[in-house]
């Protein structure tokens, strides 16, 4: 009894640990960059103008949202669900933003973007700007962006991400997915200095973090932390063997 015990028990343990290690490492992403000042690219923005983006984030702190016009997967739904959340999302009447809709595909044009802006019905909000640049790979490197061009599907295999910059052009929060009014208000926040609570991130000062995680790999692995929770079970099953070899050894 003691040995099927044991066996389940480690299996356990280590099914685990395989799952806290494959995990993916999305709130790992978002905090990438933080605090750090985006890459001042050159806009050419739908109206025409020529603006670089610290000189938009000036006038009013930004949503950046990265898109490209032939996109049939996340971009669609994610301009959707930025101008729904905006305006449902909490404590922003009187908070200063401008949404940036910026391409980060090559092929696409000022018209491009100009017909994607029509085609949401945004080609006249005031706080909304479709542009482009020739600076993309700068640009997306800066806020740790990395679509990949896949060629079978002709498309870019990428996140929805959704960066704030505030008014000195750092950057104040991100979000990847698709994500409600809730967090988009939370982000409008970000961007104008209002603070947000947020969570420590594990390091090397953390001596007892249950995860450790490695921004070369992408990976969690576990900590002292994991091996501090586990430690009162491993002790019980430890004590029940030792009583069972002493038992065994007495009735011999």
């Amino acid at each position: 009894m003691l040995k099927y015990g044991l066996t389940t028990f480690l299996i356990f343990v280590c099914s685990f640990i395989e799952d806290a290690v494959a995990q993916p490492a999305v709130g790992w992403q978002e905090e990438a960059n933080i605090n750090e000042v985006i890459y001042n690219a050159p806009l050419q923005i739908i109206s025409g103008a020529h603006v670089s983006i610290h000189q938009l984030a000036a006038q009013n702190p930004l949503v950046v949202a990265f898109v490209f016009t032939r996109c049939s997967g996340i971009c669609t739904p994610l301009i959707i669900q930025l101008k729904e959340s905006l305006q449902f999302a909490p404590n922003i009447a009187n908070k200063k933003y401008n949404v940036l809709v910026v391409s980060f595909d090559p092929r696409d044009s000022v018209k491009d973007m100009e017909n994607m802006a029509t085609r949401f019905n945004l080609q006249h909000e005031g706080n909304w700007e479709f542009a482009v640049t020739d600076s993309i790979s700068r640009l997306i490197s800066s806020v740790n962006f990395n679509p990949v061009w896949d060629e079978k599907t002709l498309q870019f295999d990428h996140d929805a991400l959704l960066v704030g910059v505030n008014s000195q052009g750092f950057v104040t929060k991100k979000l990847l997915g698709l994500r409600n009014s809730k967090d988009i208000g939370l982000l409008i926040n970000s961007i104008n200095n209002v603070f947000s609570p947020t969570y420590r991130l594990p390091a090397q000062s953390n001596l007892f973090s249950c995860y450790n995680y490695n921004p070369k790999t992408g990976k969690n692995t576990p900590g002292l932390g994991m091996l501090f929770i586990a430690l009162p079970a491993i002790l019980s099953f430890l004590i029940l063997i030792f009583i069972r070899l002493v038992s065994k050894s007495k009735s011999v």
